[in-house]
């Protein structure tokens, strides 16, 4: 890390007001002698945020936040404290070498800004080529990309000349060796003392950091190249396994997001950019690495992976989800937003709109039940030997993760899952035998039920879960009475936590056993809304519980018998559980025969349940 002088300090701060910086990030309004404006750390719509000029400081009453200019930097663009200092004194109009005390650095220092100095000068060269090139307009016209967008990304092209910008960059007096470094020159294999453009034919991107300062440059072929994309070698400043492209745009307005997609290339950064979705980054002609994920969890806690939809697309996706169970740590993890159609991303919103993929970024799946779905995707039957495979591999991907603590979280949620899968096994073979087979077995019949059940305890409604999924079992017994025919035996022994539940469901029970009531969907709902439990039969016709669980409602009615059998199976094991606990506790404060035997009773019947 370089170290900057006092003096060098004070001058930045004698250039710039506060006011000056926050201004390039929100939007400030003038009140007598402060600045006020919405909070950069806290959504609301009430400015709360101030800065004063005179005093050199920032205060947002909403979150507490307080500081000068620099630490405005750090805090709202994740900056590091030189990191700070740069930034501010090339606003500045100031050298940020002529500041640093430490001359080992310096010398270092002093290469990376020629490196820069040489990347905004190619940018130029670049941008300029592009408005005297009719084709490449055109074809950017063709992609839909709008003139501002390609201001905002600084979007160039470079000519089929082979040594146009080493000419340009020669004659701004860069040395060879800086120029060679950048990775924009090459020198000839042929010829010693030729050197050619390593970009020719092709739209060019810059690449910049967060800071957005160019470090490199991307390149898509616009001849009959066989290769589409290239980028411009790794350097000091840029490697390709740690950057993404656009995180600077990303990070613009907020350096914590709670969704930040991430895609494949940079044409489907720009194109969800446009059309609104502008905290979207793309890895940098490899495959997406651990240390980009870790690097985007600097400002999402849970990115979004968003690839093509295509089969090498969905194997990417998979790979880097599989990959990133190493690094995978408390609040921190991914999520996979899976395309079809072997559409992109771009492809997806010309054809299907911008509200269709947001709705697909909303429904992202969570990083568990993406793995557990593909893996169960792979097996054949449900056959001892299929179940079995699917087992081990399910428990050797557990053992990929590093982190204790989440590893132990991912094996109590995979095994409890393998343990619904045996129910359901079970179920079907009960029926075989007793010829009530109705229907072959379907690997969407588990997937549906995995998700559902697990969207019951992770999903958004702040609510307990064992309440919602208590709202769940009644919800289809009443939007499908013939289930009470089905399992009138199981519902009418079912406990539940919440006493008016209780009561419902043995009105429900009570109801069906009168041979003079119509057992119809409509005719059951009416009648409960009638009675003295419509306030309950409201509570559970919440519009939010009814959206989440609409397409289990919606299901073929066998599927729905699955997915009922795992939730009463779920509820019954946590009643049994909980009679148990509260046995174990009765025989430890009163220590006689009636609690013992009551204990042992409860704890056999526990025991053939689970084997």
């Amino acid at each position: 890390m370089p170290r900057y002088s006092k003096e060098f300090i004070a001058e930045i701060k004698n250039k710039l007001n506060v006011s000056d910086v926050v201004n390039k990030f929100v939007k400030l309004t003038r009140r007598g002698n402060e600045f006020v404006g919405l909070s950069p750390f806290k959504s609301e719509k009430t400015p709360s945020f101030t800065v004063n000029d005179s005093k050199e400081f920032y205060h947002c009453f909403s979150t507490s936040e307080h500081g000068d200019m620099f630490s405005f930097m750090m805090k709202h663009k994740g900056y590091t404290y030189p990191e700070s200092i740069e930034y501010l004194a090339s606003l500045a109009g100031l050298d940020p070498s002529v500041g640093i005390i430490s001359s080992n650095y310096n010398d270092n220092f002093v290469d990376n800004t020629n490196l820069k100095k040489i990347f905004n000068d190619a940018n130029n060269f670049f941008k300029n080529n592009l408005v005297n090139s009719d084709p490449t307009n055109k074809y950017l016209i063709k992609r839909e990309i709008s003139k501002n967008i390609i201001d905002v990304f600084s979007l160039g092209y470079a000519s089929s000349k082979s040594d146009s910008l080493y000419q340009f960059l020669l004659s701004k007096k860069f040395e060879l060796k800086d120029m060679l470094e950048s990775g924009l020159i090459k020198k000839s294999t042929k010829n010693n003392n030729e050197y050619y453009d390593f970009f020719r034919s092709r739209l060019v991107f810059p690449i910049r950091d967060s800071r957005s300062n160019i470090i490199a440059f991307g390149g898509r072929a616009l001849d009959k190249s066989n290769i589409k994309y290239i980028n411009s070698s790794e350097n000091k400043l840029f490697k390709k396994g740690y950057n993404l492209y656009n995180l600077d745009l990303a990070i613009e307005k907020n350096h914590k997001i709670d969704d930040l997609i991430i895609v494949e290339g940079y044409m489907d950064v720009i194109s969800l950019y446009q059309n609104g979705f502008e905290t979207t980054v793309a890895p940098l002609g490899t495959a997406l690495t651990n240390p980009q994920i870790e690097k985007a969890w600097r400002y999402c806690k849970s990115p979004i992976i968003c690839f093509d939809g295509d089969v090498a697309g969905n194997k990417a996706a998979y790979r880097s989800a599989i990959n990133v169970l190493q690094v995978i740590k408390p609040e921190h993890s991914i999520r996979i937003c899976s395309l079809n159609d072997n559409l992109d991303p771009d492809d997806y919103i010309k054809e299907k709109g911008k509200a269709s993929f947001g709705k697909l970024i909303n429904n992202a799946k969570g990083l568990s039940d993406f793995i557990w779905e593909n893996e169960y995707s792979k097996i054949k039957s449900l056959s001892p030997e299929d179940l079995a495979g699917f087992e081990n591999r399910i428990k050797s991907l557990i053992n990929e993760i590093k982190d204790e603590t989440v590893k132990n979280y991912y094996k109590k949620d995979y095994l409890q899952k393998l343990q619904d899968l045996r129910a359901v096994k079970n179920y079907q073979n009960n029926n075989y035998q007793n010829n009530n087979y109705q229907k072959p077995w379907k690997k969407s019949n588990f997937v549906k039920i995995s998700s559902e059940i697990l969207r019951s305890e992770r999903g958004s409604i702040n609510e307990d879960s064992s309440h919602i999924r208590e709202k769940v079992i009644l919800l289809c017994i009443i939007e499908n009475p013939n289930l009470i025919s089905d399992f009138f035996e199981e519902i009418g022994i079912l406990t539940f936590n919440k006493s008016d539940f209780s009561r419902l469901c043995s009105f429900i029970v009570e109801y069906a056993s009168n041979d003079n009531k119509e057992l119809e969907k409509t005719a059951l709902k009416s009648y409960l809304s009638s009675s003295e439990f419509s306030n309950i039969v409201s509570e559970i016709y919440k519009e939010e519980l009814l959206r989440t669980y609409k397409s289990l409602l919606d299901s073929d009615y066998n599927d729905l018998k699955l997915t009922f059998i795992e939730l009463l199976n779920r509820q019954s094991k946590i009643a049994s559980d909980t009679q148990l606990e509260d046995a174990e506790a009765l025989l430890a404060e009163n220590m006689d025969d009636d609690s013992f035997e009551k204990f042992l009773k409860l704890k056999k019947d526990s025991f053939i349940k689970e084997n």
